[in-house]
């Protein structure tokens, strides 16, 4: 199958627009429970938070895991007194 103009054309717009990963998954769930004190607490992230961010938005499985531990936070927060 070879590629119209049009659709390599597309795809070379899609490269030039990708930024590369500046964490990995392991870097990710270091900064996770930061990140999460954070979005609970509703304050701005700084340029760190923002790189985890940007890492769950492009990994489903550092996204599930951020949600787990949402959950389990928030069900602490329920249980207190």
């Amino acid at each position: 199958m070879s590629l119209t103009r049009k659709q390599i054309s597309i795809l070379m717009q899609l490269v030039a627009e990708t930024s590369p990963d500046k964490l990995d998954c392991t870097d990710c769930l270091d900064h996770l429970a930061e990140f999460a004190e954070t979005h609970l607490a509703g304050r701005p992230l700084c340029d760190a938070l923002s790189e985890v961010q940007t890492h769950m938005q492009n990994c489903p499985c550092c996204e599930h895991e951020f949600q787990s531990f949402l959950e389990a936070l928030k069900g602490i927060a329920d249980d207190t007194p």
